[in-house]
C-alpha cells in the first residue's frame, strides 16, 4: 500500500547524450548475455547476493504502489526434491534443474492485503493490477540476475507450489526461477527486433553475441555483490513520473531500449509480445482523447470507494496530460494463444521490466499507465484481435521542478520468505 507524506523533488539526474548511450548499451549487453540453461554447477551462490537480487525486484512499480508480490527463496533441499516431484508429476518429465540448482525462487501474486483493524479485526485490502504488476517486478529480477552474473531457468508453475511452499490464501504462484552458475547451456533462438516492434526501426535488426558467446562470465562472488549493488542503487533513483516537458528524446535511445527485452525468458522461445512506439502528436492526442473518455468511465461510474483511497496518495485523475506532453508513447502488447497457457502477460510484463531498466538507464522517464479498458488502443492502430494492449509508457524528462509523491517500498523482509 502507498505510504505518503505528501511530495518531494524528483532530484532528476540529467546526463550527456554521451552517458545515455554508454549506460544504456551497458544495460543492454549485460541483458544480451543471457542464455538458456540445460543445467547447473554445484558452485554455491551467496544468500546476501539472492537477497540483492530480490531487493531489486522489489523496486518495480505497481498498481496505487501496493507491491503485489512474494518472493520465496528455497535453498532447503527437501522442499527442493518435494518441489520437483510435483512437477515431474504434473508434467510427467525430468526436472532434475529444479533439485539441482543452487536456489529456487518461487514468485507469488498477493491477490489482496490484510490489514488489521484498531477493534482487533482484519480488514481484506483488494489489491489492483496484480496480473501485470507481480510479473513486471521479475523484469527487475530478471535484469539483477545478469548484473549479479547469475544464470536462471523459467518454470511453470503448478498449484502444489501452494502447498508445498505453505502460502496463504490471498496468494497465488506466478512463476519458478531455478537459479545458480550453468554449467551448460541451451542454445535458443530470439526474436528479432523487427518481430518486437512494430513499424520499422533505423537501427540495424537485432544482433546479439547470443549464438557465439559461452554464456556470462561468472566472477567471483565479491565482483558480483558489487554489480548487483551498484545495479540496486541505480534502480532506487527510478521513480514513476507524470508531469513531463515537451522537449524531445532521441528516439534511437527508445529504439535500443526495447532491443533489450529481446533477452526476456518465454516459453519456448515464443516470447509473446509486441511495442509500439507512437511519437506523431496528433496520433497521441487521439489516444489521449480516447484514454481519457474510458478514465472518466473508471472515475465516474466503476471505481469503488476502496480504489478511490488506494489511488489518493498519487494524486490520479481522469485527466492524462502525460499522453501528450512526453515526446513518445510505447504501449505494450501481450500476444494471446487461443487454447494455450504460454503465460503471455507474464511475459510481456516481463519484458516491461526489462524495458524500464533499459529506459532508466538511458536518463529517460517514464510510468506504467494503465487505461481500462485498453482494446481501443487495439482498434485505433490496427493491430490484429491477438495482440492484447496492457500498459502504456510515456517516455521522456521531467518538467523543471518535477515532483513526485513521497511513498515507500516496502522492505526486503516484506517481500521475502526464506528455506534454508
Amino acid at each position: 500500500m502507498a505510504i505518503s507524506t505528501g511530495y518531494i523533488p524528483l532530484n532528476f539526474e540529467r546526463v550527456t547524450p554521451a552517458q545515455q548511450y554508454s549506460r544504456l548499451d551497458s544495460y543492454v549487453q549485460t541483458l544480451e548475455q543471457r542464455k538458456g540453461v540445460l543445467s547447473f554447477s554445484d558452485r554455491e551462490v551467496s544468500e546476501k547476493l539472492m537477497e540483492k537480487v530480490i531487493e531489486t525486484a522489489g523496486r518495480a512499480p505497481s498498481g496505487a504502489n501496493q507491491q503485489p508480490w512474494t518472493y520465496v527463496l528455497i535453498k532447503n533441499p527437501d522442499i527442493k526434491k518435494a518441489i520437483r516431484e510435483a512437477a515431474e508429476q504434473e508434467t510427467g518429465e525430468s526436472k532434475e534443474c529444479l533439485e539441482q540448482a543452487p536456489y529456487l525462487v518461487a514468485l507469488f501474486k498477493v491477490t489482496y492485503g490484510l490489514e488489521k483493524q484498531p477493534d482487533g479485526s482484519v480488514k481484506r485490502i483488494k489489491h489492483y493490477y496484480v496480473p501485470e504488476s507481480t510479473p513486471l517486478s521479475s523484469g527487475f529480477f530478471i535484469a539483477a540476475l545478469q548484473h549479479a552474473g547469475l544464470d536462471c531457468i523459467v518454470h511453470p508453475v503448478f498449484a502444489a507450489l501452494q502447498s508445498i511452499l505453505s502460502r496463504p490464501k490471498n496468494e497465488k504462484p506466478c512463476l519458478l526461477f531455478a537459479v545458480g552458475y550453468a554449467k551448460e547451456y541451451n542454445e535458443h533462438t530470439r526474436k528479432p527486433l523487427s518481430e518486437i516492434l512494430i513499424g520499422e526501426s533505423p537501427l540495424d535488426d537485432f544482433y546479439s553475441a547470443q549464438e557465439d558467446s559461452l554464456g556470462m562470465s561468472h566472477g567471483d562472488e565479491t565482483q558480483a555483490l558489487s554489480s548487483v549493488e551498484s545495479f540496486l542503487e541505480r534502480m532506487k533513483k527510478r521513480r514513476n513520473v507524470r508531469h513531463y516537458s515537451t522537449e524531445d528524446a532521441d528516439i534511437n535511445l527508445l529504439y535500443q531500449a526495447v532491443r533489450a527485452t529481446a533477452a526476456t525468458p518465454s516459453a519456448g522461445s515464443l516470447q509473446p509480445f509486441r511495442f509500439a512506439i507512437v511519437s506523431d502528436s496528433e496520433r497521441k492526442q487521439m489516444i489521449r482523447e480516447l484514454a481519457e473518455i474510458e478514465e472518466r468511465k473508471l472515475y465516474e461510474e466503476r471505481i469503488s470507494d476502496e480504489w478511490r483511497e488506494a489511488l489518493a496518495p498519487l494524486g490520479t485523475n481522469a485527466s492524462k496530460p502525460h499522453l501528450t506532453d512526453a515526446p513518445h508513447l510505447i504501449i505494450a502488447f501481450y500476444i494471446k494463444d487461443p487454447g494455450k497457457n504460454n503465460y503471455d502477460i507474464e511475459t510481456a510484463s516481463m519484458a516491461v521490466g526489462i524495458l524500464m531498466g533499459a529506459l532508466h538507464h538511458a536518463g529517460l522517464c517514464t510510468l506504467t499507465h494503465t487505461p481500462s479498458p485498453m482494446a481501443f488502443l487495439r482498434d485505433y492502430l490496427g493491430r490484429p484481435t491477438e495482440e492484447m494492449p496492457f500498459i502504456v509508457l510515456p517516455v521522456g524528462y521531467p518538467i523543471d521542478g518535477c515532483q513526485v509523491p513521497d511513498i515507500t517500498k516496502k522492505p526486503l523482509s516484506e517481500i521475502l520468505v526464506k528455506f534454508d
